[in-house]
C-alpha cells in the first residue's frame, strides 16, 4: 500500500478517535464541574444554592435547576459566575473569576455541570 492510500486512512482513524473521545471528555468536564461546585473550599455553590445531589444546601440563592433553559446563552452563565456584580451590584454572590477564586477553566467546567441540571 502506498503512502497516498495510508494517509487518508490515518486521518479517518484520527477523526473517529476524536469523535469517540469527545463525549468522554465532556463527561469528565461535567464531573469536574460538579466536584468544584460541591467543594466547600473552592466553588462552594452549596453554601447558597440547592443543587440536586448536594448535601446541606443553603437557601440564600435560587435553586439551581433547569439552568440550560433559563440561560440558553452559555456566556451569560459564565459572566454571572465570573462577576455577578457587573449585572447585579447588590448581589451576595462572590465574583469568583474577578477575585481569582476560580480559574476560567474551572468556571467553564462548573457551567458545563450546571447546564446538565
Amino acid at each position: 500500500m502506498t503512502a497516498l492510500f495510508r494517509t487518508p486512512a490515518l486521518f479517518l482513524l484520527l477523526a473517529i478517535a476524536a469523535g469517540l473521545a469527545s463525549p468522554a471528555r465532556a463527561q469528565s468536564t461535567v464531573a469536574e464541574g460538579q466536584k468544584l461546585a460541591f467543594d466547600r473550599g473552592k466553588g462552594n455553590c452549596l453554601t447558597c444554592h440547592v443543587i440536586k445531589g448536594g448535601d446541606l444546601p443553603g437557601t440564600i440563592g435560587p435553586e439551581l435547576k433547569d439552568i440550560k433553559s433559563k440561560y440558553p446563552d452559555r456566556n451569560e452563565l459564565v459572566a454571572i459566575i465570573f462577576d455577578e456584580t457587573k449585572r447585579n451590584p447588590q448581589t451576595m454572590m462572590p465574583p469568583f473569576g474577578r477575585n481569582r477564586i476560580l480559574t476560567e477553566q474551572e468556571i467553564s467546567a462548573i457551567v458545563d455541570f450546571l447546564q446538565t441540571l
